[in-house]
């Protein structure tokens, strides 16, 4: 009887040191290995400055506001295409502060010039890409 006991204390022991082992070393190397989700974020528009046109194979590359980085938006027949403008003419601008509601202008890729800064709306998350082609509106700031 008391070889059974002894036999069952080592079996304990060793279960209560393989958890002891498995929650301290299998836990952090799976946190190391990315075990754990990380969250993504998700954009769909950005802002930028126009760095190229190229009005043959509808693409615009816009250096991003935020980052610096080059990204190629390909437009499609249903991107719309819009340049605001004020409401004033530029030699009349108006004291700061002043409010004003821009005025939205209907144009062509060709109208876009290498400098403007704009706005792109997207369909679809374009975080982390480098191209992208769903495209809702490309809007010239004024």
């Amino acid at each position: 009887m008391k070889k059974n006991q002894i036999i069952i204390i080592l079996v304990i022991l060793l279960l209560i040191f393989g958890v002891i082992f498995y929650f301290t070393f299998f836990k952090k190397e799976k946190s190391k290995l990315g075990g754990e989700e990380e969250k993504t974020e998700e954009i769909f528009s950005l802002s930028g400055r126009v760095i190229a046109v190229n009005s043959e194979n509808n693409f615009l590359i816009v250096k991003t506001m935020d980052k610096g980085t080059e990204v190629k938006v390909v437009v499609s027949k249903e991107t719309k295409l819009i340049k605001l403008e004020a409401p004033f003419p530029e030699d009349k601008i108006p004291p700061p502060g002043t409010q004003f509601i821009p005025k939205e202008k209907e144009i062509t890729l060709s109208d876009f010039k290498v400098g403007d800064e704009i706005l792109v709306k997207t369909l679809k998350n374009i975080a982390g890409k480098k191209e992208f082609d769903d495209v809702e509106f490309i809007q010239i700031l004024p």
